[in-house]
């Protein structure tokens, strides 16, 4: 069975609504993190009626909820494609064409905290990146 805007938004107790499934649908075809603007684009040229500050409103509601995430250096948007998975999630990145796979490792999120704690700092959030050539690029 393959993840549809309804079936995530399902999955994360959210309102199923145009809007958040356009954004949705942008992310899913897009493949690459996407800036706001970006994502808005897609949508209108889709035919659909939504606003630049309900796109901003609808990213900002995912992020909150961990369905979306930021990507480090970009600050570009791409949707998590690991909700299921506990721990730290990560990227790499491909420097050449772009694409980004996320991954994560439980114990990678133990090592970050333990630095921090030591060096007496107390995170609130932390992402990794590595930044590369895909095996595609290479």
């Amino acid at each position: 069975m393959s993840t549809t805007p309804q079936s995530l938004l399902k999955k994360f107790n959210l309102r199923d609504t145009q809007p958040r499934r356009m954004v949705l649908m942008a992310l899913m075809q897009m493949k690459k993190p996407a800036a706001h603007k970006e994502i808005y684009d897609w949508i209108q040229k889709q035919d659909a009626a939504i606003n630049l500050v309900t796109v901003y409103r609808t990213l900002d509601t995912f992020e909150e909820i961990g369905l979306i995430h930021r990507h480090p250096s970009s600050s570009k948007i791409i949707l998590c494609s690991m909700c299921d998975h506990a721990g730290h999630h990560g990227f790499l990145s491909c420097e050449k064409c772009g694409i980004v796979e996320e991954f994560c490792r439980k114990e990678l999120c133990s090592k970050e905290s333990q630095i921090a704690k030591k060096a007496g700092f107390i995170p609130t959030q932390h992402m990794s990146e590595i930044i590369g050539v895909c095996a595609d690029c290479k």
